[in-house]
């Protein structure tokens, strides 16, 4: 949802938007990281069960601009992300 909102406020390529949201995303997570670490409420486990599928497709997901049309792939992020903000008001409104 975020490269989606990029994509609509900015006019910059896809690969600077991706790097921008990669950036955010990094400052983001760190924050929530810090802040859970010292809960006391993570179950360890699981964390890192999550953890390893997440920087894969962290890291597949930011090469994978590169093999793609800018245009073509643009328009699908930009609609992906309008598709789950519409199902996430829909879900709370109901």
């Amino acid at each position: 949802m975020l490269l989606a909102v990029l994509g609509i406020m900015l006019q910059e390529s896809l690969d600077r938007l991706n790097a921008l949201k990669q950036v955010l995303a990094l400052a983001i997570n760190a924050t929530a990281a810090v802040f859970f670490l010292f809960s006391g409420r993570v179950f360890w486990v699981v964390a890192l069960v999550m953890a390893v599928p997440s920087m894969l497709g962290g890291a597949v997901g930011g090469r994978m601009p590169e093999a793609s049309n800018p245009h073509g792939l643009r328009a699908i992020v930009v609609l992906i992300g309008l598709a789950v903000a519409v199902g996430y008001a829909i879900k709370t409104w109901l």
